[in-house]
């Protein structure tokens, strides 16, 4: 009967954990790199060894330690894996022995991975199995009968050989698809730096390589057959130290075999590997900075290799070694839109090319030709920038290789951000010349409107070159990039386009989100700034391309509606005219418009209507939408009544809902915190008072948890909403304890607040963000409740786990905030109620 203790450690057991222990506390989680590993694994085999000793009656058997511990490397959180040879004839020993073996380890917490095999067995498996075959190409003996190893490794090692072109085909395969699955440990934020494309088990994969080119099992090299030269082999050595201290102390923060680097452990990894920041660049960008070099160079030296393996190294001579040679090799490489050899990548890499290049029209022309290449030539730049060339033609691509990006919607680093875009700019143009329109029907009606293709795709290379944590990417971006441009004695008119994408990439989206869409006076701004309808197409086509190089919350349809009815209006603004101008005319439409709608009513109800209701309200609201208002309003309103209609959004799972009621100070603060315990999310509201006071408040909203809504949550909201307008119910109180049901997570973004007198000429515009948490919405409008101010106009823009908010505000009389220290007293206290 079990009496619930923990069972106690075998001896040998009990000291393997005390000296694990002891080499843990000796150094710092971030110095425990390959000699660390060695020396666990050396402790492990001690602890195995003594516990085989004691049983020795089973026959024939052999024990062996297979993958990373038959290396003998093991990081803190590795698998210890093990195999038990035998000749088939004692089953029940062998059983037993492993038992003997397994259990006591199990009992005190390590994780094991077993086999039970004959040595023919082990072939069978490795046949059968990738994954299996290369976990025996690192087999070591660490206890019993050596001969029955010897046979193994003679089996495995023999069919290997057989075929090890195709042996090396298999293991190109299996690495393709572990990319495909784990990404790139060279560019994305969150790394898996064992498995990831440029991480350790790549490094091994090398390994694998010299087991079938070597002609002995016991000492396999590379190098002995010509495929390794000895700077690939320095670089891999020093990756291999670096990431397996960077496993290591992953694996010692968290106490859990994950490989992930994430966002949230960066900062104490990269203090516990002794970086420090510097300015423009913080300790956790240092850290990431090296793994992502590291990692490319692992790709670049597993690439050649490969290569040469495969026999399918690049023969001819190497480029003119001049910067035109050079770049007129990579052109041609980009107008075939073939794979650049990495061998071929070697030989360039070895001509000294001046730092940096004086651009010269040859040099100026390869370069665009890149650019102009199937898919922007990316490729091509990809293995431009891996072998450390791009930035000696653009020198401001240095600052940003391998930067990281310190918000949870972006997916790469800087640089490769940059060519994802320039892809996805190149992408809609390679369509139209193919006569296939691109999937955004807005985009295809503007990329026609933009002939100057070089100026395009350059404006997208470049649009975020201001990431060098110098200051503000957009105004450092537009002076690198000018700068740059005309270095590349780029045309002036192409220049020019460019470096306006440069400087007003963040326009469209940044207003469609941020501001009120219905003010003319921003139209007209946006429209301005923009100047014709050429430049306008190219932010649009830039917008989508920035978007999909960012990350999944970067183009949600919400976001990709906005921007595309921002693009409408100014367009319309820069084909007719100035849009004031027709203002009234548009309201008496509008007004017409709700009369035919409206004609089985009471016509005297609907002028009264009308007349209720202020200019910006017909000018913004379509008519059918008024029309079912028009029936809400038609009784008096009660002093504590509410009416809702609610309706299908312009989108699956969005829905529409009007809010009527009386209106008071606070009251879109209490509608946001009934919609937030009704599990509902505000994704917009435009706030409306008719000339007798009643508040109508519109929404789009969208559930929480899930995007279908039942009249029942209809009715929950209106109750709840209801009771707080009484006094019956204590919004603030309920929506904390809701709130404690779900936990934020650790927030990976700061709380910023801003109030910005300049963005409208009647209302002060306060920007709120913040992680994204319950009740979030609720929390700020409560406190703009309770600091006086009205709100007229809310945007609400999700990105991920991060939400940006923006209010058009008045005090109490109407005004605009004006005094230096009332602003900044929002701004604090905003601040301390957004935080998590």
């Amino acid at each position: 009967m079990s009496t619930g203790a923990a069972p106690v450690p075998a001896p040998a057991v009990a000291r393997l954990l005390d000296e694990i222990a002891a080499l843990d506390r000796a150094y710092s989680a971030g110095h425990h790199g390959r000699w660390s590993a060695r020396r666990r694994a050396e402790l492990v085999d001690t602890c195995l060894r003594e516990l085989f000793g004691g049983h020795v009656d089973a026959g024939p058997v052999a024990l062996a330690a297979l993958g990373g511990y038959g290396r003998g490397e093991l990081t803190p959180g590795s698998d210890i894996d093990l195999l038990l040879l035998h000749d088939g004839e004692h089953p029940q020993q062998v059983a037993a022995l492993a038992e003997a073996l397994l259990y006591p380890l199990w009992d005190s917490g390590f994780v094991v991975g077993h086999a039970v095999r004959t040595p023919e067995d082990c072939l069978v498996y490795a046949v059968g199995r990738i994954d299996a075959a290369t976990a025996m190409l690192d087999v070591r003996t660490l206890a019993g009968d050596e001969v029955l190893v010897d046979r193994m490794r003679e089996l495995v090692y023999g069919w290997v050989r057989e075929d090890p072109r195709g042996f090396a085909v298999r293991l190109r395969e299996a690495m393709l698809e572990r990319h495909e699955r784990y990404g790139t440990v060279s560019s994305h934020l969150e790394p898996d730096v064992k498995e990831g494309s440029g991480g350790l088990r790549d490094i091994q994969t090398l390994g694998w390589l010299a087991s079938v080119a070597g002609e002995s099992a016991d000492e396999p090299t590379l190098d002995g057959v010509g495929l390794v030269r000895g700077a690939e082999r320095e670089e891999i050595e020093a990756a291999a130290e670096f990431l397996t201290r960077v496993r290591s102390a992953v694996h010692l923060q968290t106490g859990s075999r994950t490989d992930r680097l994430l966002l949230d452990r960066q900062p104490d990894v990269a203090r516990e590997m002794g970086f420090t920041g510097r300015p423009g660049l913080p300790a956790v960008d240092g850290l990431m900075r090296q793994v992502f070099i590291h990692a490319r160079q692992v790709e670049h030296v597993v690439g050649c290799v490969l290569e040469r393996f495969l026999g399918t190294e690049a023969s001819g001579g190497d480029p003119e070694p001049t910067p035109e040679g050079v770049l007129e090799a990579f052109a041609s490489a980009a107008e075939q839109a073939g794979a650049l050899s990495p061998t071929l990548l070697d030989r360039i890499e070895a001509i000294a090319l001046p730092e940096p290049v004086v651009w010269t029209p040859p040099v100026r022309d390869a370069f665009l030709r890149i650019l102009r290449s199937p898919g922007g030539g990316v490729a091509v730049l990809e293995a431009m920038d891996r072998v450390e060339v791009l930035e000696r033609f653009v020198p401001a691509w240095g600052p940003v290789r391998c930067r990281p990006q310190r918000d949870p919607y972006h997916r790469y680093t800087v640089d490769v951000h940059l060519l994802e875009a320039l892809s996805g700019i190149a992408r809609m143009l390679d369509a139209a010349d193919e006569g296939t329109e691109p999937e955004d029907s807005l985009a295809a009606e503007l990329l026609p409107l933009v002939a100057d293709h070089d100026g395009l795709l350059l404006g997208a290379l470049l649009h975020d070159i201001g990431k060098t944590g110098e200051g503000r990417h957009v105004p450092v971006g537009t002076r690198i990039a000018a700068e740059a441009l005309r270095s590349m004695e780029i045309a002036e008119p192409t220049r020019t386009l460019a470096t306006f994408m440069v400087e007003q990439h963040l326009l469209l989206p940044d207003t469609a989100t941020r501001r009120d869409l219905g003010d003319e006076d921003l139209i007209l701004s946006v429209a301005a700034t923009v100047e014709s309808s050429n430049r306008l197409a190219a932010l649009y086509l830039l917008a989508i391309a920035d978007a999909g190089a960012t990350g999944p919350h970067a183009w949600t349809p919400w976001r990709r509606t906005l921007v595309r009815e921002l693009v409408r209006k100014v367009r319309h603004v820069l084909e007719r005219g100035e849009m004031t101008a027709g203002a009234a005319e548009r309201l008496v439409d509008r007004s017409n418009a709700i009369r035919s709608l409206l004609t089985a009513e009471d016509p005297a109800g609907v002028e009264a209507f009308l007349e209720r209701m202020p200019p910006t309200y017909l000018l913004v609201v379509e008519p059918e939408h008024a029309a079912a208002h028009f029936r809400l309003l038609a009784s008096p309103m009660g002093a504590n009544e509410v009416r809702t209609h609610a309706e299908p959004g312009p989108r699956p799972q969005i829905h529409r809902l009007a809010v009527m009621a009386v209106d008071r100070h606070g009251l879109l603060s209490l509608v946001a915190g009934a919609l937030s315990l009704a599990g509902l999310s505000i994704l917009s509201a435009q706030v409306f008072t008719t000339e007798d006071d009643v508040a109508v408040d519109l929404f789009e909203v969208e559930g929480r948890f899930e995007g279908d809504l039942g009249e029942e949550r209809w009715r929950e909201f209106r109750s709840t909403l209801r009771a707080a307008i009484e006094g019956r119910t204590s919004l603030e109180h309920r929506v904390a304890e809701k709130r404690r049901h779900y936990p934020v997570p650790r927030p990976r973004t700061p709380v910023e607040v801003t109030v910005d007198n300049a963005a409208s000429d009647f209302f002060t515009v306060i920007e709120v963000g913040a992680p994204d948490r319950l009740g979030l919405l609720y929390d700020i409008t409560r406190t703009l409740a309770e600091l006086g101010l009205d709100v007229h106009l809310a945007k609400v823009a999700t990105y991920g786990e991060r939400v940006i908010d923006a209010f058009y505000v008045r005090d109490t009389i109407g005004r605009k905030i004006v005094e230096e220290a009332e602003r900044a007293a929002i701004e604090r206290i905003l601040a301390e109620r957004a935080a998590p």
